[in-house]
């Protein structure tokens, strides 16, 4: 079924007045439609399924602001007052004797806060949509893609925010900024590996996501997103290696924040261990995906 059909479906559910849970249900209703196999699906199908990845994490984009008196206004206001309170405490009360320290902090919280979210987000987009996979037949993983394209819509608005704060500080961008987005990319592979890993986890085993979030906190410190990775002692360096949020952040400072160019090598490296988080998680998604529905 077209993109086009499953547009139309949408509207003549909203002319009729459904609640927005019949709504999407009925959007997935109607793109699943017609569907010979949900491994091979059309090229028709595909591009209904992208458009229901968009619909879904718009949807949860909105709703994140709905109610508050300041609507959107906080997508600019939330990471903005973060990056000011990490400024002031690491560069008045904390001091470290960093090069460009503000951009420095700036752009490893902006690359670990879309992680962070991303995953947290993505191993709980199946129980969240427990609902809708229950009365339709759509790849169960597109709910996966539309809490991290959810979470992409935030970071963008985080890296204009970066971008200006960057301009702010006196920091010019050269010719090394390039490499930046490939390590978007990279970031964007990890992260979804890791969701594709844990949802379907999550569905079954519950206390998974309190042990993510407690990952996710000792991830912080062992990062080195507020300090330098030589301030580590040596024997220990090898965390840093092993990590691959680690090498992006590290590598992004280096292209946008130093004009430095990244190792080729350590490049290669990166987005190989970003391709194999990612290529794990699928295979993890796979095999036990037909069963989630089981644990809902």
């Amino acid at each position: 079924m077209s993109s086009i059909g499953v547009r139309q479906t949408a509207e003549s559910n909203s002319a009729a007045g459904r609640s927005e849970p019949g709504r999407l249900a009925s959007i997935g209703q109607a793109a699943a439609e017609r569907l010979p196999s949900l491994l091979r699906p059309s090229g028709a199908e595909r591009t209904g399924y992208a458009w229901l990845v968009l619909q879904f994490a718009l949807k949860d984009f909105k709703i994140r602001y709905t109610h508050s008196m300041l609507g959107y206004a906080w997508s600019v206001l939330n990471p903005l007052m973060f990056f000011v309170i990490y400024y002031v405490v690491f560069t008045m009360f904390l001091r470290f004797d960093i090069p460009n320290y503000p951009g420095f902090l700036l752009v490893g919280v902006a690359l670990w806060n879309f992680f962070s979210e991303g995953t947290s987000n993505g191993a709980s987009a199946l129980l969240a949509r427990a609902d809708l996979l229950t009365k339709t037949v759509v790849p169960r993983q597109i709910v996966v893609y539309s809490a991290l394209l959810s979470a992409a819509l935030t970071f963008v608005i985080n890296l204009i925010v970066l971008m200006v704060l960057i301009r702010i500080t006196g920091t010019p961008l050269t010719l090394t900024a390039i490499c930046f987005p490939l390590l978007l990319v990279d970031l964007v592979l990890l992260t979804l590996g890791m969701s594709l890993f844990l949802a379907p986890l999550y569905v079954r085993y519950r206390d998974i996501g309190y042990l993510w979030n407690i990952v996710l906190q000792i991830g912080f410190w062992l990062t080195p997103i507020i300090y330098l990775d030589l301030m580590i002692p040596e024997r220990w360096r090898w965390i840093v290696w092993i990590n691959p949020m680690a090498r992006i952040i590290g590598d992004s400072r280096r292209a946008l924040i130093y004009g430095w160019w990244p190792g080729l090598r350590g490049l290669v490296l990166t987005t190989l261990m970003s391709l194999g988080v990612c290529l794990l998680g699928y295979v993890v998604f796979r095999r036990r995906q037909a069963r989630v529905v089981e644990h809902f």
